[in-house]
């Protein structure tokens, strides 16, 4: 069972307003905005649909009205996002579903508003099982409803077909892996230590969490270049910096005490980790002086090359050294990867901190990625052509984003002082500086662009493509 309290589409509270970047209001198109406002809650949020329709926006979580999953974590970083997975054409996976539900996990599913022709979006949170049917808490609001009033699902939007598979359009996953109901209490404050020292992040949206391990409770992303107050001795400070696996317990700006990967962090602002040049590189056919390129390869996939998901947005890198100078761009937790090497190796290798793949991106570029952050997809085969070619040349001022969550800044400069709003993936910007063209896709460069809206700024160059 997920617990969770119903609120509606059109309450007058906040259905008359405008629904993402479009004119269309959330009473009208607000189904999913709900149904998402509702499973937060369920997880220890305390949201509205208008104020997490506001807070999408300012991340970059709406394309016109409409709604992008994938960005929820940059809003809701307590969130896990998977994937939606379309069964309009074969039966949907109700076994799967009710263990998600007997788990505890939030799962929206998508459903058929009437019985005219064709589907007519409407998505919905599942309660619990009842029988052959699901209870689910509807976002819209009929007549006779409210609490303690159970919505069976069949009973409501039953135009398909007579079974309850076949009313399910699209299923909604999402990972509720480590969040509790609550966030942990804060521990008891550290002091600073006489000798404490500051130290800066070198990485965007770097994690900072309750425990020192990748799967600790996520508290917040920091910013690149933020400054954090070591809460270890200098000694033990300058040991942990730049180093693979290592934790540094630290205080932020407003205070709050966690812990944040010490490999990516410097002890001078905008600088890369201390020795992370140094990094030696798992792959034989790459030295760390290469500059492996960002165009499609044509190198052929191993024999049973295995497809890989990210567990977080990860870098994606020329080498296996940490620095701006390595990163061809983040790729999200929506897009797969292909290991370049032998499936027994990637599989010794998958989820083991310290230990690097050799990958191609789904651009079918080649690079490397962080193998803790990455888990094997049991019996997949590889996604992604042996040989890609690019993708053909758009406008000529025209560039589109290549992750999800791109920072789009006032400034060519990491900051928290300079962010617009986080882009989604695949959103058109128009180049606004002479020449830009000649810096897409390179390292270390930002790109003066301008939004839909007219709103001029900067992205990394190496975030958007043709």
């Amino acid at each position: 069972m997920f617990k969770t309290e119903n609120l509606y589409q059109n309450d007058d509270a906040w259905g008359k307003k405008k629904l993402g970047n479009s004119n269309e209001t959330i009473k009208g198109w607000g189904c999913l905005l709900t149904s998402v406002t509702m499973m937060l809650n369920g997880i220890g949020y305390n949201e509205t649909p208008d104020t997490v329709n506001e807070k999408m926006k300012a991340k970059g979580g709406f394309q016109g009205a409409f709604f992008i999953p994938s960005v929820l974590p940059y809003a809701f970083p307590n969130l896990v996002y998977k994937d939606m997975e379309p069964c309009e054409s074969f039966p949907a996976p109700i076994s799967r579903i009710d263990a998600a539900i007997a788990a505890g996990k939030p799962v929206i599913l998508q459903v058929d508003w009437n019985k005219k022709a064709g589907v007519q979006t409407h998505f919905v949170l599942v309660k619990e099982k009842k029988g052959d049917d699901y209870i689910i808490y509807d976002p819209y609001k009929y007549g006779g409803d409210g609490p303690g009033k159970d919505v069976l699902l069949t009973q409501r939007y039953k135009y398909q077909g007579q079974k309850l598979e076949s009313e399910i359009s699209a299923v909604l996953w999402f990972d509720a892996y480590g969040i509790p109901p609550q966030p942990p209490k804060p521990k008891t404050p550290v002091a600073l230590p006489a000798d404490s020292m500051s130290v800066f992040v070198a990485e965007d949206d770097l994690g900072f969490r309750a425990d020192p391990s990748v799967g600790g409770y996520l508290v917040k992303r920091l910013e690149g270049e933020t400054e954090l107050k070591s809460l270890e001795s200098a000694e033990a400070t300058k040991k942990k910096l730049g180093v693979m696996g290592q934790w540094l317990h630290a205080q932020d700006p407003e205070g709050i005490q966690a812990y944040t990967a010490a490999w990516y962090l410097s002890d001078k602002k905008g600088a890369p980790p201390p020795g992370s040049a140094d990094t030696t590189v798992v792959s034989a056919t790459t030295s760390t002086t290469s500059t492996t390129t960002t165009t499609a390869s044509t190198k052929p996939l191993p024999a049973g090359a295995l497809s890989l998901i990210p567990t977080d947005n990860i870098a994606f890198r020329k080498n296996t050294t940490i620095s701006p100078e390595t990163l061809i761009r983040r790729i999200p937790t929506t897009e797969k990867v292909i290991s370049l090497e032998p499936s027994d190796k990637t599989i010794a290798k998958v989820g083991v901190m310290g230990q690097w793949l050799n990958v191609r991106d789904e651009a079918g570029r080649d690079g490397f990625v962080a193998a803790w952050y990455v888990k094997y997809e049991s019996g997949s085969t590889a996604a992604v052509a042996e040989t890609t070619t690019p993708p053909p040349a758009g406008g000529a001022n025209l560039v589109k984003t290549t992750a999800e969550g791109v920072s789009f800044r006032s400034q060519p400069k990491i900051s928290s002082a300079t962010l617009i709003r986080h882009l989604p993936v695949g959103e058109s910007l128009t180049i606004a500086e002479a020449g830009g063209e000649a810096k897409i896709g390179s390292n270390s460069q930002w790109l003066k662009v301008k939004d839909a809206s007219g709103v001029e700024g900067y992205v990394a160059a190496w975030f958007v493509a043709r």
